[in-house]
């Protein structure tokens, strides 16, 4: 009687954990990762100012980006820039996860994330580090 009470016990214990953890398993399938290009322009153009270096920063002409040195580029730092989106895709809704900086070269492609962007400021992350770039207003 004792043996078939404790069998019993322990089939009623094993059905209660598989219960609880069938029951928390229901996890939303993962999400689609995709990248969209976003319409509106990026910057203003004009020269957008290191915080760190008055003499660095980023040139931004039509579509063409450049980082400057010294106050001095190199044609061959030349880029054209979009901004993209980075998008998570549920089977009943896509949520914004990042935004980001596509440069295209000659030579190689680019991708910076936007950490924030206002009209007159942008923090980008270079190197696995913020830096923060200011319109310069003349």
């Amino acid at each position: 009687m004792q043996l078939k009470m404790n069998r019993c016990l322990t089939f009623v214990v094993f059905m209660v954990i598989n219960v609880i953890i069938i029951g928390c398993n229901t996890n939303e399938p993962k999400p689609l990762k995709l990248s969209k290009y976003n319409r509106q322009k990026l910057l203003k153009s004009g020269e957008w100012i290191s915080n760190k270096d008055s003499m660095s920063g980023i040139s931004i002409r039509a579509n063409k980006f450049v980082f400057f040195n010294k106050m001095k580029f190199s044609t061959k730092n030349v880029y054209e820039y979009e901004m993209i989106d980075s998008i998570y895709k549920f089977s009943n809704r896509e949520d914004k996860v990042g935004q980001y900086i596509l440069l295209r070269g000659l030579k190689d492609t680019i991708y910076y994330k936007i950490i924030n962007k206002t009209d007159n400021s942008l923090i980008l992350k270079i190197n696995n580090k913020n830096q923060t770039f200011n319109l310069k207003i003349n």
